[in-house]
């Protein structure tokens, strides 16, 4: 859906009914101004609610310390794997975010979870006012269809937060003078408000085929169930013995086909590079479209990865125990070389990126660009591939969408549930199906629960690096601290930093948190 996030003044209406009392307002005002009481009167100020609901993914709303900052400090920084870019250390917090010695007076941790609150407020305004529309103003099927995709933004919100917080506010209400002020809730009830939006948002939207592209759909909302569960799972307060049953209740329909027709792809690079948008592997995916800076449209995020010497501006690195993972395996591929996701995901030194027939790493060779930006080979450092446009580079606003939610994923989260329910020879082929496909990689030969667990996690490295699950899989795995020890991240303590604290500022407006 190019055009999703057209709506800001759409936003900026919806954002009044929280951000003002009504003595705030003249006691009489025209009667063509458009305000919140009158604004919900047909399907089209039904849609142009819901783009505003849509707008606040991934804290895209705030277009430089919420997408092209924050959110991939936060997440991509806290990863075992990486490493700050050459650039990184002009900016102290970044480095902080880094070293985990942020406060809870961070800008990015305000801004991630204020966006999400603003998603929330919207999704919850298009849920209420849209269920109050009667059958003369919008159809019903249209009305199910809107009201199924907020009340799928309402769940995907309150999940991104308590994936980085420990405990969070919860919002299924409009929010009034009298529920301004809200406690934290715990995780198993925040659990419980996920779940139950998923699986009604499930029941409510359409398939893949009958779907337009950037809409949540009834896969989608099966997707994130799954992963809810298996989140959940890994959840000390909230976990249960049936959590895994459930995840593999929620995702076997997407694997079985009956919400759409996903299939991998073969191209494995085409899923990153703007090449391959909203595929038949895409279950989710963020839209973006120009290269107008002034459209929230846009993104620089190939920017901020792109190492310097291929013209990126040095944000990020990648550390080599990522790269000797990804090459554990050795060369089996059935093309000779390594595993062929690694290739795709990490630019390294190494006779593929030396072709100079060929030129892989973005028109050139890895020796000419580290000799030309470095005056060295470089042959320990290693930088990532993902969201690089291919071959065609400037730091410019470019319009490549990123994939929130894949197939390939479904997969391996399916096969995840599957062996720790004991059905473990279930989940082998679903393994070898994503290998194959992506990897160019031979059948595995792991049998038994316990090696096939270990060879799910060598497969999320291999498939999911850079796509925002590493940290959170270590975290559910109870793998943080021994991989921060063997990264040398020392600073780090799953105990103090497996979530982020409350941002200062709810705390200090929110007379209901201690």
């Amino acid at each position: 859906m190019k055009n999703l996030y057209k709506s800001i003044i759409v936003a900026f209406i919806l954002t009044l009914t929280t951000s003002c009392s009504d003595d705030e307002f003249l006691e009489q005002t025209s009667p063509d101004q458009l305000t919140t009481e009158n604004f919900w009167r047909n399907a089209e100020d039904a849609q142009s609610g819901l783009v505003a609901a849509y707008s606040e993914l991934e804290s895209r709303s705030n277009f430089w310390d919420g997408w092209q900052e924050g959110r991939p400090v936060v997440e991509y920084f806290r990863s075992d794997y990486a490493l700050p870019g050459p650039d990184a250390s002009n900016y102290s917090h970044w480095m902080s975010i880094y070293n985990f010695n942020y406060t809870n007076g961070h800008t990015f941790l305000d801004v991630i979870w204020t966006t999400n609150y603003k998603g929330l407020n919207f999704s919850n305004q298009v849920i209420s006012k849209v269920g109050e529309m009667t059958s003369d103003q919008i159809s019903d099927a249209e009305k199910k269809q809107i009201i199924g995709e907020a009340t799928f933004l309402r769940g995907y919100y309150h999940f991104k937060l308590l994936t980085l917080y420990e405990q969070i506010i919860l919002r299924t209400e409009l929010i009034s003078n009298e529920t301004l002020d809200k406690p934290l809730a715990s995780r198993p009830e925040s659990w419980e408000v996920i779940i139950k939006d998923f699986t009604d948002a499930a029941s409510m939207l359409q398939t893949v085929d009958n779907t337009e592209p950037g809409r949540a759909t009834k896969g989608a909302a099966l997707a994130y169930l799954g992963k809810a569960y298996l989140y959940k799972a890994g959840d000390a307060t909230s976990s249960e013995a049936s959590d895994f049953e459930n995840a593999v209740v929620a995702l076997k329909p997407i694997v079985d086909g009956t919400t759409g027709s996903y299939a991998l792809e073969t191209d494995f690079l085409s899923l990153f590079n703007g090449e391959n948008e909203n595929n038949q592997e895409s279950i989710f995916e963020l839209q973006f479209k120009t290269s107008d800076a002034t459209s929230d449209n846009s993104t620089r995020l190939h920017a901020f990865v792109g190492d310097w010497s291929v013209g990126g501006w040095g944000g990020i690195a990648a550390t080599m125990n990522v790269v000797n993972e990804m090459k554990s395996e050795g060369r089996i591929a059935n093309n000779g070389l390594y595993d062929n996701r690694l290739y795709g995901s990490l630019y390294f030194k190494d006779p593929f990126f030396n072709n100079t027939t060929t030129n892989q790493m973005q028109g050139s060779t890895w020796d000419a660009l580290m000799m030309e930006t470095y005056g060295d080979t470089n042959d320990n450092a290693a930088y990532f591939r993902k969201w690089l446009p291919n071959y065609v580079w400037n730091n410019s606003y470019v319009g490549v969408n990123v994939v929130l939610m894949r197939y390939a994923d479904v997969l391996l989260m399916y096969a995840e549930a599957l062996n720790e329910t004991g059905a473990t020879a279930q989940a082998i082929p679903l393994i070898n199906k994503v290998r194959a496909v992506h990897g160019n990689m031979p059948a595995i030969s792991a049998t038994s629960q316990a090696d096939v667990k270990k060879q799910i996690i060598h497969e999320r490295t291999m498939e999911l690096t850079l796509e925002s699950v590493r940290f959170f899989d270590l975290r559910r795995w109870g793998m943080l601290d021994q991989a921060m020890q063997a990264a040398g991240r020392t600073n780090f303590s799953a105990a103090a930093h497996a979530y982020l604290p409350i941002p200062l500022s709810e705390i200090q407006s929110n007379s209901a948190i201690d």
